[in-house]
């Protein structure tokens, strides 16, 4: 049979290939609603159904709505958004071919994200984007003239978010630093209210007296799920069931009981924010995904004393404080399943750090047996922030064992402290030298000084008797208190300095005998001990492939002494 070319298909077979779409209709509220009131998501659907009513009235196709998608509260800045998850799960089963949106900025304010759904995702599976009153449409011939106006929009709605984002965090940062409490629902026995433009916490007089039984049975019990089978028995609701329904006690009406269990109650019993405290600022969240927190610096979070009224007492927080530290020194010893394989201290913890993002390491430990029965315990470090798409710095994994970390630092050790390794007695004779001669001199000063303060004071006693036997003039007397005064309150700021210069050389001599020790053991062993690393080592930097950078810590003119004189 012969092939019958396209262009000479009859009418009738045009009509029946008319285009034909199920379209999903796509619509977004943030969380800045506030300033999308007039952009709500039923004008937003309201709009989108009148566009497509007036593409089927044209007939040159057809457009059927098989359904409605909508985020409320969702942020434009990444795509981690449920119904739009729904959306492409029912594109991928090929329930819809078309998706429509009121505006590009209501799909989505990532300009990458965007761009790359709809001008790569959504092309290849064959789905067609329109954006109404952008008047983008991939379905429209020469829609390709649009595309660099497309992006221009898009990057502008990126860069909105990320404005949006940074602000929002100064005016929180503000808020924090002004003692007003930014939370969402107010702390379990707090209600929470604006005093103009603070918002500051009070005590519900429903549950507070319930936060102190807390507190007072905790200490009575030293058992956090002690504390939670009372509150159980006496059927209290929980904090998310009293916030949600206003109920202080558990009645059938509201279905399964949902009682306290012991996370519940030491998240109370930790809260500053019980002494009238406020501790904010702790996290913060990338403008790319709401989702995924980062943990600040402790020195980075906010602090607020006395913002608001105390439901406890700070002897009874400071009580229940060390029964939750005497719990945990009891409990620690059993934080790993395995027996027998005790998690040894961590001894890098204070210097080893990622040499590509600066974060801390962590240290991961786990017991491995191998075939002929023998088990060991082995422990590695890596950087959290390893191929983490949350931080850009950090891009590839980072990790390195114990063993290979030690391995390369004892070489590295020895080569730096070759010198002092190999005449440890002239080492040790030099620095016991400098620092006799050092205490030698500071003693002298604060004698000297100590003399002077006595005799100024006889001075003064002299003065005062003169006085009295009317040697000497009220007036002469008092010129001379006075002058006396300001003499001895600047002998006792000399003498108070040279003790502070005592006491630090104290600790010198203890670093640099604990530096000796380590030097010993430097030489003759062959582990690395947490005294070797607090007497030489500052920080350790671990880069990918194995490789370290070390900043030593002991650099003294004493040891250069060594090389003078050795």
């Amino acid at each position: 049979m012969g092939r019958i070319s396209k262009r000479m298909r009859s009418p009738a077979a045009a009509k029946e290939t008319k285009p034909s779409y199920k379209a999903g209709i796509y619509a977004r509220l943030s969380a800045d609603a506030g300033k999308e009131k007039n952009d709500s998501v039923e004008t937003q659907i309201m709009i989108v159904e009148q566009h497509i009513e007036e593409m089927n009235r044209k007939g040159a196709e057809h457009i059927e709505i098989a359904d409605r998608y909508v985020d409320l509260g969702k942020t434009g800045s990444n795509f981690r958004r449920n119904e739009f998850q729904r959306l492409m799960q029912d594109i991928r089963l090929g329930d819809i071919n078309c998706v429509v949106v009121k505006d590009l900025s209501r799909f989505g304010r990532n300009y990458l994200e965007a761009g790359n759904y709809i001008e790569k995702i959504f092309p290849f599976l064959g789905v067609r984007f329109i954006a109404v009153t952008d008047g983008f449409d991939t379905g429209e011939k020469g829609n390709d003239t649009r595309q660099m106006a497309t992006e221009i929009k898009n990057l502008v709605n990126d860069m909105y978010a990320k404005d949006f984002s940074v602000k929002a965090k100064q005016q929180l940062k503000q808020r924090r630093q002004e003692g007003s409490y930014i939370g969402g629902p107010p702390p379990y026995g707090y209600k929470a209210g604006w005093n103009k433009k603070i918002r500051k916490l009070t005590p519900d007089e429903n549950t507070a007296k319930i936060v102190r039984y807390i507190y007072e049975r905790f200490i009575q019990t030293e058992s956090y799920t002690a504390v939670a089978d009372e509150l159980n028995r006496e059927k209290f609701n929980p904090h998310y069931i009293y916030k949600k329904t206003g109920e202080v006690f558990f009645h059938p009406g509201q279905g399964d009981y949902k009682g306290w269990d012991k996370s519940a109650v030491e998240r109370i019993l930790k809260s500053e924010t019980y002494i009238g405290k406020l501790v904010q600022g702790k996290t913060s969240i990338t403008a790319r995904d709401e989702k995924n927190r980062i943990r600040k610096a402790k020195e980075e979070w906010v602090i607020r004393e006395n913002t608001h009224e105390a439901i406890v007492d700070a002897a009874t927080f400071e009580k229940a404080a060390k029964v939750r530290e005497k719990l945990h020194e009891k409990t620690k010893s059993h934080a790993h399943p395995t027996k027998g394989y005790p998690i040894e201290e961590n001894i890098f913890d204070p210097v080893l750090y990622c040499g590509v993002c600066g974060k801390k390491m962590t240290r991961c430990s786990h017991v491995k047996t191998y075939a002929d029965g023998r088990t060991t315990r082995q422990e590695s470090y890596f950087c959290s922030n390893g191929k983490q798409t949350r931080v850009e710095n950090c891009p590839v994994s980072n990790r390195i064992s114990k063993r290979e970390l030690v391995d390369i630092l004892l070489p590295l050790l020895r080569m730096e402290f070759s010198v002092y390794l190999g005449k440890p007695k002239k080492y040790m004779e030099i620095v016991e030298g400098h620092l006799r001669a050092a205490g030698t001199e500071i003693d002298a000063k604060i004698r000297k000084i100590e003399r002077t303060i006595a005799a100024a004071k006889e001075e003064e006693q002299t003065k005062y008797m003169e006085y009295r036997e009317e040697k000497i003039s009220q007036s002469e007397y008092v010129a001379c208190r006075m002058q006396q005064e300001g003499r001895l309150k600047d002998l006792h700021r000399q003498k108070e300095e040279v003790e502070t210069a005592r006491k630090n050389l104290d600790i010198v001599s203890k670093k640099h005998f604990a530096a000796v020790r380590a030097l010993l053991r430097l030489k003759n062993g062959r582990e690395i001990t947490k005294e070797m690393i607090e007497a030489l080592i500052q920080k350790i930097y671990v880069y990918p492939e194995k490789r370290i950078e070390v900043q030593f810590a002991y650099t003294n003119e004493l040891l250069e002494g060594v090389t003078r004189r050795g």
